[in-house]
């Protein structure tokens, strides 16, 4: 399924804006809100429990499908938050073709910072996905870089979202940090090193930086890419709630298909920054 919204911009800030008093006023031009798409995917799992498993009696479990049927539930939530971060492009639905979502990875063009001599933005317009270029270390320069241009094109950079190795790589960033022991309170306490921080500090705020397991994936747009977010600017679409349907019974066990249709919405990718190729 296909889903497409708009967004807005504003112009450039003018300090000369300034009028004649008792002038007639005339009209300007005015731009049009831009289209934003991307598709809807389709997640889904089965599950198959004999009669008899079923029917007997389970150590911390009344029923197996019951089990099942939550289980498979969280492996589809990973799933879909997989996609929502590291796609680079949607896909089209045909008769031989499972239609994709497109991911933050293919979605933030406008401050996209890519890996020198090949790496290429994507175009979430034309439906292009980057392009892999050289692959660097995370420093200091490049989520200051970020940060500024999440700022000037009207972000908070609320969040920076990273992968579990890529967390205790921000960690060892020095920047204007000053490493100290704690002594905590109570009878057993000891000093504690501090070796890593939760929150980035910079000129236009605070930044929480926060690992994500999905992200551990070896795979391009997960785990060598950090995301700078702010939650009111994303959005999951939901086409389909989850749901189970029972499937037609062969033999003795029955077979349960767990599925929902969801997609990314991105209100404004320009607000947002990504920090690809690294190392």
């Amino acid at each position: 399924m296909f889903h497409e919204w708009t967004r807005d911009s504003y112009r450039a800030p003018s300090g000369a804006n300034a009028a004649i008093e008792g002038a007639d006023a005339s009209s300007a031009a005015q731009t049009q809100p831009g289209p934003l798409n991307n598709r809807t995917q389709i997640f889904q799992d089965t599950l198959s429990v004999s009669n008899t498993a079923e029917k007997v009696k389970k150590y911390g479990r009344s029923s197996e499908i019951n089990r099942l049927k939550a289980k498979k539930m969280v492996e589809l939530r990973r799933d879909i938050e997989a996609a929502a971060i590291g796609s680079g492009a949607s896909v089209t639905g045909t008769g031989s073709v499972a239609a994709k979502m497109r991911g933050c990875y293919g979605f933030i063009a406008t401050n996209a910072s890519v890996g020198a001599t090949t790496g290429v933005a994507p175009n979430p317009v034309t439906n292009t996905a980057p392009v892999a270029g050289t692959a660097r270390a995370i420093s200091d320069t490049l989520v200051k870089a970020a940060v500024l241009a999440a700022y000037s094109n009207g972000g908070d950079a609320s969040v920076l979202l990273v992968s579990p190795a890529q967390k205790q790589k921000v960690s060892a960033l020095t920047g204007n940090v000053t490493r100290q022991q704690q002594v905590p309170s109570g009878k057993n306490g000891g000093l504690v090193l501090n070796t890593a921080f939760t929150f980035y500090g910079h000129d236009f705020g605070v930044t929480k930086v926060v690992p994500n397991r999905v992200m551990a994936v070896a795979q391009a747009g997960l785990n060598d890419a950090a995301y700078l977010i702010d939650a009111d600017k994303l959005a999951l679409g939901q086409l389909r709630p989850f749901e189970s349907e029972q499937m037609a019974t062969t033999g003795d066990s029955k077979q349960w298909q767990i599925r929902t249709e969801v997609t990314l919405v991105v209100r404004d990718e320009k607000p947002l920054a990504s920090i690809l190729d690294l190392s």
